[in-house]
């Protein structure tokens, strides 16, 4: 039986993904295509070749071990990688000596997780827990939820940080395991979210509504200028979120932002340009976000 999860990074020290100093396990694939994503490296399910060219010396080793030797050009010195019909057998990235070639996607099994976790929090004073985050990581359920239920028999604060687009019961079967979901809010009308996103959010939606019933949730809304910060959008926003259970404890609107931007350039994919909203507009939203029965913040 299959024990592990794909991932692409934990994160330690983490501030941002819940109360408290947290570990964030950053899982690997997402059923969600947001154009404005930052880690872009967590949405293919299976693992990627990373190239960054500035790393790169020439020494040739990759294009010595790669079984297609033309998967590397070389030009001005430094190898060019050929993405076409690259098998992501990861020969190169082992004898990297620069890491300018390096793998997004690495499988650790329950217990190599649950034991880094447990490591940080006998040596973080200020420990909040864990985080799973993605990606979707819920995509990864079955797995999370054992990794989660060892770590609460620990006395571990447990994070899930998830966009909602999966089945009810598989959100229903990690209940018992969380002590606060960061629900990811991308958009408010349905066209707008299947724009940008790639999917409708009428199921997440339906999720987040029973979920509010349920447990402790931080909103999270990444506003993106002429994308989900119109009236329109905001009118849809302020509207569903009012409509929500006494679970809701936190929304945090965040501010779009571009330094996911070379990690694109490093999986061969090309990065859409956004702008996030100027000051005036932001204490705007803010304002208008406060009329909600719920603590309210720029993150």
């Amino acid at each position: 039986m299959d024990n592990t999860i794909r991932i692409t990074n934990i994160q330690h020290f983490s501030v941002h993904d819940g109360p408290g100093v947290r570990t964030t396990v950053f899982t690997k694939g997402c059923n969600l295509k947001c154009q404005w994503c930052h880690n872009p490296e967590t949405i293919q399910a299976k693992p990627q070749i990373s190239y960054n060219e500035e790393l790169c010396i020439g020494c040739g080793m990759c294009t010595q071990i790669c079984p297609e030797h033309h998967r590397f050009d070389v030009q001005n010195g430094r190898h060019i990688y050929e993405r076409k019909d690259c098998k992501v057998c990861e020969k190169c990235a082992e004898q990297c000596p620069t890491n300018a070639l390096s793998v997004y996607g690495v499988s650790k099994t329950v217990e190599e997780i649950v034991e880094e976790a447990y490591r940080d929090s006998m040596v973080f004073p200020e420990f909040g827990g864990v985080t799973f985050s993605g990606g979707e990581c819920l995509l990864q359920a079955k797995n999370i939820k054992k990794t989660a239920e060892i770590l609460k028999q620990r006395g571990i604060h447990i994070c899930i940080d998830t966009a909602l687009n999966v089945a009810w019961d598989t959100i229903e079967g990690i209940l018992p395991y969380t002590d606060l979901f960061l629900v990811d809010v991308k958009a408010g009308t349905e066209d707008t979210h299947r724009k940008y996103t790639g999917v409708t959010n009428r199921m997440i939606k339906e999720n987040l509504q029973k979920l509010s019933q349920e447990a402790d949730i931080w909103i999270r809304i990444p506003m993106v200028h002429n994308v989900n910060d119109t009236e329109q959008e905001l009118d849809e926003i302020i509207k569903y979120i009012s409509s929500l259970g006494d679970g809701v404890k936190k929304i945090q609107l965040l501010k779009y932002h571009s330094l996911g931007k070379m990690k694109y350039q490093w999986i061969g994919k090309e990065c859409v340009k956004f702008e996030e909203p100027d000051e005036v507009h932001r204490e705007y939203i803010l304002s208008r976000m406060r009329k909600l029965p719920f603590y309210v913040e720029w993150n």
